[in-house]
C-alpha cells in the first residue's frame, strides 16, 4: 500500500471515498497539515465537491479555501468519531484558517453518516499509524 501520501495510499483513500454520499453544495479545497505523527508532519491537499472527496494529493494545493491543522492524535480522534471537529476547533486543537464554515458546517452532513464512519475506518486501516 505504501506510506501516507504515497500514490498507492492516495488512490486507496480516493477509492474508499467513492462510497460517501453526494451532498449538493458541499464544496471545499483544503490544505491539511497534521503534526506529531511517527513519520513526521503530513501535508495533504484535499478537494471535496458535492460532499465527495474527489481529489487528494501530497503537499499543498494551489489556492485552497482553507488550511486545517491539528496533531496526529486529534486527527485520529476526529476520524474515529471520538472528537467532534467543532469542539476541537473551539478548544484550539483544530485550527482552520480561511473558510472554516465550509469545514465545520458544510461537511457535517457528510461526516455524521454511517458511510463516513466506514470511510474513516478504512482510512485509519490504510494509514496504520503512519500519521494518524
Amino acid at each position: 500500500m505504501g506510506n501516507i501520501g504515497s500514490e498507492g495510499w492516495l488512490q486507496a483513500v480516493l477509492a474508499a471515498a467513492e462510497a460517501l454520499p453526494v451532498v449538493p453544495g458541499c464544496n471545499v479545497t483544503a490544505r491539511i497539515d497534521i503534526s506529531g505523527g511517527p513519520e513526521g508532519p503530513c501535508r495533504l491537499g484535499a478537494v471535496v465537491t458535492d460532499g465527495r472527496l474527489v481529489g487528494l494529493s501530497p503537499g499543498r494545493p494551489a489556492d485552497p479555501d482553507c488550511t486545517m491543522s491539528c496533531s496526529a492524535a486529534d486527527a485520529h480522534g476526529i476520524l474515529s468519531g471520538q472528537l467532534d471537529p467543532a469542539v476541537a476547533y473551539m478548544q484550539g486543537r483544530l485550527k482552520i484558517d480561511g473558510a472554516y464554515e465550509r469545514v465545520l458546517f458544510g461537511l457535517r452532513a457528510v461526516a455524521s453518516g454511517e458511510a463516513f464512519g466506514r470511510f474513516a475506518g478504512e482510512v485509519m486501516a490504510l494509514t496504520r499509524g503512519d500519521c494518524l
